[in-house]
């Protein structure tokens, strides 16, 4: 497998749509490397990665807030358990 395609699915994984692919593809130079350069970076562009980066955030929110709850439920049912016995 060539490594645009590898950077590709890479990207598909970590939540990005094919549109902000098609943004920043011509831009990609290594796995983890994005060279944008700034004068290249349009308000399309920018609009589209800071709404995905919205979203991240937002799903990062409902899970804390999630995983927070079901501690509570832990530590209410099994309280001989302790503070220990919860993972983070």
């Amino acid at each position: 497998m060539s490594q645009a395609v590898q950077q590709i699915r890479g990207l598909l994984d970590s939540g990005l749509t094919t549109e902000m692919i098609r943004a920043i593809l011509p831009y990609l130079s290594g796995p983890d490397q994005i060279l944008l350069p700034a004068e290249h970076l349009t308000p399309d562009t920018t609009a589209l990665l800071q709404d995905h980066i919205d979203r991240i955030q937002a799903r990062i929110e409902c899970l804390t807030r999630n995983r927070d709850r079901l501690r509570g439920y832990l530590a209410a049912v099994r309280p001989e358990a302790g503070e220990g016995a919860v993972r983070s």
